[in-house]
């Protein structure tokens, strides 16, 4: 008798990911954290919770494990699989595919008849490979490896057995493991990035991210070796390191991140930030048209969040104002204070306008949008630098809304110095690419700088500071903020 129960999981976030009965499920975490001995185990949580059939009250399942390329499945999956399942317990068929049927009893003297389907894709589509395949459910080994479409036709296919008549399958689904991938892979948009507009999971699909390999939760540690972490980082490149050992997304590598202290399991909450009525609303605008804006609070501590952002395209100020009016009304209305901020070169005037982008905003919105106080670059930059690598009180300085995608995927990937072309030399543009994502980073800039931060990186806080202590003693001191609410 196989007792599937002595598998342990490697730690809370595997436990979660195994026990989850969503139709769709994926798990990312770094090298050596057990995703891969975690998802195959869900096959025998899942025969093992099979309703008996009404007919022989026997537990009938059939599963896919599913891989990219046949040198993997043989060179990882398989031997994975086989560490917990022994070819001897019941039929094993080497294939390919290679397919395992078990059949063994439960403590509730009930049968398991459990078949596992071992595939790999090559060059062929998932149709090829398995059309009028029905089974009850798949996994998918090293996902971001696969396209999409593997995820979407399994899920097509799973639920067809057992038959009706044995009672149907008492759940169906497919679930995925992955490294942490690249901001443009499809598992980042589909398990990352979709969400509801309440900032909610997708229904019926989930996702579970597992600590990096240097956190003190890191899983499956009590079954690597002394210092495996540490010895997998020598001498590899940062960006390996960062996907494979941090669990961080990773990025293009013709460009480095601007903001190099950003870590999306720091930086990025759970759950959407909701806006405090009783504290301003600093927004950051850029101009043009691509125009972008920020909305942001900070604590009476000190601390930056970041609830939102509006991003367009091809939009001119008017326009802009309108989408920004309808943001302000649908989720901050009632905010007892706003402090609107912009590009300071947003003041002037086209020669073929009569107003400015500015005055256009103002007219629209009935916000006093004032230039921020400086557009010098590396003032901007430490404006963000600063509070990305602050604590206070042991939290993150800054923490961003998952409802701010763009500028979550810019502070991953996005905006970057990009690559200079130049042999045997690993340079960098000194300016941040303009792209897509500049304009909304932009945008958080000018927020953070008209908030305050211009203070803290000009050094003008510390003087104002010892000119109040001063006035406070009765000396005469004729200091001013940087910024007026």
């Amino acid at each position: 008798m196989l007792d599937f129960r002595a598998f342990q999981p490697p730690g809370p976030i595997a436990q979660a990911f195994m026990l989850d009965r969503s139709r769709l499920s994926g798990i990312m975490g770094p090298v050596g954290s057990a995703k891969t001995s975690t998802s195959l185990m869900k096959i025998f949580m899942a025969a093992a919770t099979q309703a008996p059939s009404p007919i022989d009250g026997v537990r009938y399942t059939k599963w896919a494990v599913v891989r990219d390329t046949y040198r993997n499945l043989q060179g990882t999956t398989l031997p994975s699989w086989l560490t917990w399942v022994p070819k001897d317990l019941g039929e094993f068929f080497a294939g390919p595919p290679a397919v395992h049927r078990l059949k063994f009893q439960m403590p509730d003297r009930t049968t398991v008849d459990c078949v596992v389907e071992f595939i790999a894709l090559g060059d062929d589509r998932i149709e090829d490979v398995m059309r009028g395949w029905e089974g009850t459910g798949a996994y998918v080994n090293e996902a971001d490896r696969l396209l999409e479409d593997v995820v979407t036709f399994l899920g097509s296919r799973a639920g067809r057995y057992p038959s009706k008549i044995h009672g149907g399958p008492s759940w169906r689904g497919v679930w995925c493991d992955f490294n942490a991938p690249d901001v443009d892979n499809w598992t980042y948009r589909r398990f990352v990035e979709k969400r509801t507009v309440d900032g909610k999971p997708t229904e019926n699909e989930a996702f579970f991210r597992q600590p990096s390999g240097w956190s003190p939760r890191a899983e499956n540690i009590a079954n690597l070796p002394e210092g495996y972490y540490t010895e997998q980082a020598k001498g590899q490149p940062e960006w390996f390191v960062r996907r494979f050992i941090e669990n961080e997304f990773g990025y293009s590598r013709d460009g480095k991140p601007v903001f190099a202290e950003f870590r999306d399991t720091v930086h990025v909450t759970a759950t959407e930030i909701e806006p405090n009525p009783d504290w301003p609303l600093v927004i950051g605008a850029d101009a043009g048209l691509t125009p972008g804006a920020v909305l942001a609070q900070q604590t009476p501590l000190g601390q930056w969040l970041i609830l939102d952002e509006l991003v367009a395209a091809d939009m001119g100020a008017i326009r802009f104002g309108e989408a920004l009016n309808r943001l302000l009304a649908e989720r901050y209305r009632g905010l007892a204070k706003i402090a609107p901020w912009c590009d300071p070169a947003a003041a002037a005037r086209a020669s073929t306008d009569e107003k400015s982008w500015v005055e256009v905003m103002r007219a629209v919105t009935q916000l006093k949008f004032r230039p921020a106080p400086s557009n010098d670059l590396v003032l901007r930059l430490d404006a963000v630098n600063r509070p990305l690598s602050r604590l206070i009180d042991g939290k993150p300085g800054l923490l961003l809304s998952p409802r701010c995608r763009v500028l979550r995927k810019g502070f991953n990937t996005g905006y970057r110095f990009r690559r200079v072309q130049l042999t045997g030399q690993d340079r960098f543009e000194d300016k941040p690419e303009k792209n897509e994502f500049s304009h909304v980073m932009d945008g958080l800039q000018y927020a953070l700088l008209g908030g305050g931060e211009y203070a803290e990186v000009t050094g003008r806080k510390a003087r104002r500071d010892s000119a109040r202590r001063a006035q406070a003693g009765g000396i005469a001191a004729g200091t001013s903020s940087a910024y007026d609410w």
